[in-house]
């Protein structure tokens, strides 16, 4: 017979903890500790590893006009869809704001310095027509910014559109959005 070395508690000889206290034998052989079985995993819960994997085919949507109306209802609980819907909700509402300016200043121009008229046709003043060519040069800023957010998400890439990715407002809008969309 064995004596616990803690509590001297009288114990079997093929003893491996004392059943007094719990204190393991010394020179017993140690039984393997029985595997943790691991929760189950949440499918609505992922890694953001696999977040950006299983999403990055939809996101690059986000950044091609009104198309951002798909990751936003069809992945609304992913976070990349969600910070890509952002940054292209950003650039289409930029884009809407720069086309209105664009068109007011180009009717202010026009009333101002009226065109031509040849059987017709209305031929608009060269003062109009240079600010319409500089307007259309400056639009090409939008079409840059849209290949930049398409080959960041389509990339697994979490970055901001240059210049315009920092607008509050309109990422506070799209949280208050998501909030309703996730009740």
């Amino acid at each position: 017979m064995a004596f616990c070395k803690n509590c001297g508690q009288q114990m079997n000889d093929d003893a491996v903890f004392c059943a007094n206290c719990g204190t393991p034998v010394e020179g017993a052989p140690q039984q393997q500790a029985a595997p943790q079985q691991q929760a189950p995993v949440n499918p609505q819960v992922m890694s953001p590893e696999a977040d950006v994997q299983q999403n990055r085919g939809i996101a690059w949507l986000s950044y091609v006009g009104l198309l951002f109306l798909i990751p936003l209802f069809v992945r609304k609980a992913s976070a990349y869809c969600q910070y890509h819907v952002k940054q292209g909700v950003t650039l289409f509402v930029c884009d809407i704001a720069y086309f209105i300016a664009k068109s007011i200043i180009l009717a202010i121009i026009d009333a101002i310095v009226p065109g031509e008229r040849y059987f017709g046709y209305v031929f608009h003043s060269g003062v109009y027509n240079v600010f319409n060519v500089i307007f259309n040069l400056g639009a090409i800023f939008f079409v840059v910014l849209m290949i930049i957010g398409i080959v960041n998400a389509a990339s697994g890439k979490m970055k901001e559109l240059p210049l315009i990715g920092k607008i509050p407002f309109i990422a506070n809008l799209m949280d208050k959005i998501y909030a309703a969309l996730n009740k």
